[in-house]
């Protein structure tokens, strides 16, 4: 499995758990996306920091703010893997 896939895969686990009020599969789910992430990076310490924060929610029994933040996070991972159309500049000559 490409890492792409499991990353939905992974928030799609975790979207379902909070949309079912499951506690555990949520917090298993976050912990999963969590554990996955180099924290070598800002751009992976802000990830880890959303997680943190729906898993905060989460053991707060808020699963609708999780869920919410989560699908706008999938639906980004996923245009991200959408290849990109071709676009032809017009403003210089190919020669």
């Amino acid at each position: 499995m490409d890492p792409l896939h499991a990353i939905l895969r992974a928030h799609d686990r975790a979207i379902h758990a909070c949309e079912a009020f499951d506690h555990a599969t949520a917090r298993q789910a976050l912990g999963l996306l969590r554990h996955a992430l180099e924290l070598d990076t800002a751009e992976a310490r802000s990830f880890d920091s959303l997680y943190a924060r729906c898993e905060s929610a989460v053991d707060q029994r808020d699963f609708v703010g999780p869920a919410r933040r989560l699908r706008t996070l999938r639906e980004a991972w996923s245009r991200a893997g959408e290849p990109r159309p071709l676009v032809t500049r017009t403003d210089r000559p190919l020669c």
